[in-house]
């Protein structure tokens, strides 16, 4: 349904609400990142708490996704307060300047970026896990935008499997 809306009405109008405020988190992910698998607790659980005041969305960026695998990932992590796109040709990955999965980008409306990053600081590189984070940079961010407060630059740049561009 969402890649037909955006068939219909053009990728930029996707993006496109003049005068939104609305926030919107992008989380850039794959079904076989190890570290996606390991973040779907941490992005249930924000989801869950800021749901009320912002939209969630899950893009797929890989040429393998599908539907069906795209569900049994959300209903595997709890994510079903995520909408789903997939994005095998990988115009909102490359719009939104993913290079990584998982990848979280916070916007206001359909151009300003509040964020651009990490979800937590569990992976410190690839492969190198911590099993407790101590920063949450998504939940942090968040907690900022709603009170008024920039997010703090540099932003912590995420940690993930690498997105191969088409």
């Amino acid at each position: 349904m969402n890649i037909l809306i955006l068939l219909l009405f053009g990728l930029n109008s996707y993006f496109h609400n003049p005068g939104s405020s609305e926030i919107t988190v992008y989380v850039i992910i794959a079904e076989e990142c190890p570290i996606c698998n390991y973040m779907g607790k941490p992005l249930s659980k924000i989801a869950d708490e800021y749901k009320e005041r912002v939209k969630f969305i899950a893009v797929f960026p890989l040429k393998n996704s599908n539907y069906k695998t795209i569900h049994l990932f959300k209903l595997k992590y709890g994510l079903e307060a995520y909408e789903s796109l997939l994005d095998s040709d990988q115009q909102i990955t490359k719009k939104l300047g993913a290079s990584v999965t998982p990848e979280v980008i916070i916007t206001r409306g359909d151009t300003e970026i509040l964020y651009r990053g990490r979800i937590n600081d569990s992976y410190y590189a690839p492969g190198k896990v911590k099993h407790r984070s101590r920063s949450n940079d998504l939940k942090s961010a968040l907690d900022n935008i709603f009170s008024g407060i920039d997010v703090n630059k540099p932003w912590a740049p995420a940690v993930g499997c690498y997105i191969t561009l088409i």
